[in-house]
Parts: structure tokens; C-alpha cells; sequence
């Protein structure tokens, strides 16, 4: 038996190029064919219509160990892993992959809906290089492990996406791999499933086998990952442990986010009903022991800011105030705050007014926000002046990963010791994120 090399893949500067135009993309395709074939190719400059999705990206993969992968939408995270994956050819690099890979990127992709789910099974199998006696051993471990039932000798067509999608995992991590590559799927299946899931992932990686996870969850890539890698417009932005490299990661999201906050406010064509003697001027999220501005930390003290102006004395003016998760439940409200019920009605002078809401404490679990903000007057609250789209950051310091909402808690032991805290401070990750 031969002895697997410590590094399981290796990827040495991997670029690859697009066309935007399906037409051109033919023609270079042909091109390039033919010029491949005179030995001539030139794959270092674009043509038109071209661009780089991935440009000199280098990392390496060890036995046992798992890579996080972490960066915008459209940053070349899917590129990469299809390039590793071998879905897709680099256009310059190589890729060096040693022992059997299981893709985890489309749960079901190449399955036939015509056959059964116990057929799909080996022809699943098959196609991933397992011999017809391993797939005989292991069919109802596969079976089992997907609780697909009786179903299983029904038609795939008729099966649920969930079901599907929980065939597809269980062929995937039965066929024993060296390396799995996660591309946002460990949300397959219900609660109990996906624990499931998780634990299996978790006993394959005790058991040698190394794993490429993509996922925008910051929490996945911190407690399921050993190293991280921050994908920028195609190119490695940052390299290292998951703490360090999340800190670059949202330091950039939050200076994105600053940026469109202002080109909203200022956009000229926001509509502001008739001729409004009151607008929203600026808007500022703050935190405490948070150096940039423009996110709050989970369970810290936050203050959202709000500047307008004035043209005259107005009385009856409610300011409101609604956020929705991006992140976690996508679309669903969990805060709505106006000042008319919490305060009273304000009453403002001319010139520019300021609002401060304060939390003493953010009850937002980290992620990603949308923030609506309205101005309106009097009992049938006449909106004067919104802003539909201010997207706020909420860091998170260690101590709520799991939670629906930071909850403020003291613990205390009676019989017994409690070793140092081991959770990095907020600072010594901005100060780490800094030097990077």
C-alpha cells in the first residue's frame, strides 16, 4: 500500500480568464486550439471582451488539514474550487492533486432523474472511481446515511430537492476521499441532518482526510477551519489563521459598505417627496474600542448616528428605524425601533439636527444588515424623507458564534478553578489585521 504524500494538493500559480461575450468566447476557443496545436499560445495577456477570474492564486493542502476559503461574490472563490475539482482547465498554472477527491459543489449534479435513487448510487459511485465491490459494500451505509427510506427505488425525479441533495452528500463522503472540497452545502437537509453532517466531516478529518470549505459564514470557517485564505477580485488578498484573515476580510467589508452608504445618501435622483423642509444628511454606525467606523461589535456598546437638515421649526417628527438579517434568516426584520413610541415625538430646530440611538449593548449576532431609515411627520406619520439601503457589520468577539442574540451573562463556580480566557480581544485583532 502505497503511502500518501503529506501534501494531498497543490495549486501553483493558477490564473484563469473569461469572456464576457459567449461569441468571442468561441472564436478564442478555436483560436486558441489551433495555436496550442502550433505550440505558439499566449495565455498572459486579455483580449476583448476578457477578464481575470483568478489571477497567480498559490496555497497548498496537507493531510488532516482544512482550508477556508473566504471573499466577496465574484471574487473567484467557485472558479478556484471548479479548477481544483478539474469541472474546469486553468489558463496558466498547475494543479497537483494526490489521492481520491470527493466535490461537495452541487449536491446531485450529474445524477439521472430517470434512474433510481439506488441506481444513481452506483452510477454516482462510478463516476467517482469506486470499484463495483466497494459500491455493493456500501450501498446501504449510503442508503442509511441519506434517509432516503423506501424511496430509494423510486425514480430520482420524483424526489424532493432535499432529498437529492442528501443522496448526492452521502455518495460523496462514502467514497472514503483524501480531500473534500465544501462549496456552501453543509446547510443541506433539516437541523438534525445536518448535524449529521457536520460530525461526519469531522470524523473524516480526524481520520486523515483534508477538506477545501468556501462559505460566506464566518462562524463555519472559524470552528471548521485551520488556515484561511481571502480571495480579492481573483487574487489572494490574505493568508493565514482564520481570526487574522476574517479581520482583513471584514475591515474590507466594512470600508465597501461605508463607501456605498455614502454614495446613497448623496445619490441625487433619491426621491424626497414634494419640496421636504427636512432630509437625512448622514448616517454613521460607532462602536466602542472599534477604531473605523461604519460597523457595531456583538455584545459591545453601539450608537447609530443621524444627521439632518432642517429648513424650519418642525414639530411631530418620528424617526424609524428598521434592520433585516442578510446573513443568517435572509430578508426577515428582527429589529423595528421609532422614536414617536420609544421617546415621544421630537421637535427639532432648524439647521442640522442630530439623532443618536444608543444600545448599550448590540443584541445582533455578527453578519451582515440591511438598515431602512425613515423620517416622518405628525399622526398619520407622512414619511418625509428614507433611505431604503444603508447595509451595517456586526463583528462578533468570540463569545456569541452560536447565538440568536447576545445575551449580557456573568458565570460563576463554586468548587473549582477557571483557567485564563483564551478568546483574543477586539484589539489584538484589529492590531493583527493591521499589520497584515
Amino acid at each position: 500500500m502505497d503511502v500518501m504524500p503529506d501534501i494531498c494538493l497543490s495549486v501553483k500559480g493558477i490564473s484563469k480568464k473569461f469572456s464576457r461575450s459567449p461569441k468571442r468566447a468561441m472564436v478564442y476557443g478555436a483560436y486558441d486550439l489551433a495555436r496550442a496545436l502550433l505550440g505558439t499560445t499566449d495565455q498572459t495577456s486579455l483580449r476583448t471582451s476578457e477578464f481575470w477570474a483568478l489571477k497567480d492564486v498559490t496555497c497548498t493542502l496537507r493531510r488532516g488539514q482544512s482550508l477556508g476559503i473566504v471573499g466577496p461574490n465574484g471574487s473567484g472563490k467557485t472558479t478556484l474550487m471548479r479548477l481544483i475539482a478539474g469541472v474546469l482547465a486553468p489558463t496558466r498554472g498547475v494543479i497537483q492533486v494526490h489521492g481520491r477527491m470527493a466535490p461537495l459543489l452541487a449536491l446531485g449534479a450529474g445524477f439521472k432523474p430517470v434512474l433510481s435513487g439506488r441506481q444513481n448510487i452506483v452510477l454516482n459511485l462510478s463516476l467517482l472511481g469506486v470499484s463495483s465491490r466497494e459500491i455493493h459494500d456500501r450501498m446501504e451505509a449510503i442508503i442509511d446515511f441519506a434517509e432516503i427510506g423506501q424511496a430509494i427505488d423510486a425514480p430520482l425525479g420524483t424526489y424532493s430537492s432535499g432529498m437529492t441533495a442528501r443522496l448526492g452528500f452521502a455518495c460523496a463522503v462514502h467514497t472514503h476521499p483524501q480531500i473534500l472540497i465544501v462549496d456552501e452545502v453543509l446547510s443541506v437537509g433539516d437541523a438534525k441532518f445536518r448535524i449529521k453532517c457536520r460530525n461526519r466531516i469531522n470524523h473524516m478529518r480526524r481520520s486523515g482526510t483534508a477538506m477545501l470549505l468556501v462559505s460566506h459564514s464566518a462562524i463555519s470557517i472559524q470552528t471548521l477551519c485551520d488556515e484561511c485564505l481571502y480571495l480579492k477580485q481573483g487574487a489572494i488578498e490574505a493568508q493565514g489563521t482564520p481570526d487574522k484573515v476574517l479581520a482583513v476580510y471584514e475591515s474590507d467589508i466594512v470600508t465597501t459598505l461605508a463607501a456605498d452608504n455614502a454614495a446613497r445618501l448623496t445619490d441625487v435622483s433619491r426621491p424626497v417627496p414634494g419640496t421636504s423642509p427636512l432630509k437625512i444628511l448622514a448616517v454613521r454606525f460607532t462602536s466602542r474600542n472599534l477604531v473605523d467606523e461604519g460597523a457595531w461589535v456583538a455584545g459591545e456598546s453601539g450608537d447609530l448616528v443621524l444627521t439632518m437638515q432642517s429648513v424650519a421649526a418642525l414639530e411631530n417628527v418620528s424617526v424609524n428605524v428598521i434592520i433585516t438579517d442578510l446573513t443568517h434568516r435572509v430578508g426577515e426584520i428582527v429589529q423595528f425601533m421609532t422614536s414617536h413610541r420609544d421617546i415621544g415625538w421630537l421637535h427639532l430646530e432648524p439647521g442640522h439636527p442630530e439623532v443618536r440611538l444608543a444600545f448599550p449593548a448590540v443584541g445582533l449576532r455578527p453578519g451582515t444588515y440591511r438598515v431602512q431609515l425613515s423620517l416622518s411627520q405628525g399622526s398619520m406619520h407622512d414619511i418625509v424623507d428614507a433611505i431604503e439601503d444603508i447595509r451595517l457589520v456586526v463583528r462578533d468577539t468570540g463569545f456569541q458564534p452560536n447565538c440568536l442574540y447576545f445575551q449580557p451573562r456573568d458565570w460563576n463556580l463554586i468548587g473549582g478553578a477557571v483557567s485564563e480566557l483564551t478568546v483574543p480581544s477586539r484589539g489584538s485583532e484589529l492590531e493583527t489585521a493591521e499589520k497584515l
